[in-house]
């Protein structure tokens, strides 16, 4: 199963996506948004447009990290709690393939999805514009995040 872009989001995007590296990054800025908030949104496919079906160019050195804190967001809002082993290991079990490049079941990728999709419309909501300019873009994108306290350390 495939990664997939709302389509809309790759509209919103087009002023600055010359500056972004990868089509995926689009993905990425959306998950973000959509895991910080803990917003999901199921799409029909004809809304969206698939991209590949791993972590491309350098989210692949970093695929551990963003199915970790995928994890860690949907078990939350599942109300499960870290210490609720055999939940855990259930919920888990559904979302992840160890076997798959990209360590994500066809459920994980779904509800990864899912969280993109909803992270589209947090971005709409933080800005008051479609991005122009990508510095101001990242500037204000790591503003938002931190205010949700995705990015704290946690001990």
């Amino acid at each position: 199963m495939d990664f997939a872009v709302r389509k809309d989001a790759r509209q919103w995007f087009d002023d600055i996506n010359k500056d972004l590296d990868l089509e995926f990054d689009i993905f990425y800025f959306c998950f973000i948004a959509g895991i910080a908030t803990g917003r999901k949104k199921t799409l029909p496919a004809a809304q969206t447009d698939g991209l590949v079906d791993n972590f491309p160019g350098n989210y692949d050195q970093h695929k551990e990290l963003l199915v970790a804190l995928f994890l860690c967001r949907e078990l939350a809002t599942l109300g499960i709690e870290m210490d609720e082993g055999h939940d855990v290991h259930l919920e888990i079990a559904k979302l992840i393939d160890p076997t798959a490049p990209n360590r994500l079941s066809d459920d994980g990728v779904r509800l990864f999805n899912q969280y993109s999709h909803g992270g589209y419309e947090v971005l709409r909501e933080w800005f008051d514009y479609k991005p122009v300019s990508m510095p101001i873009f990242l500037r204000t994108f790591h503003q938002r995040v931190s205010e949700t306290g995705l990015l704290k350390q946690r001990a």
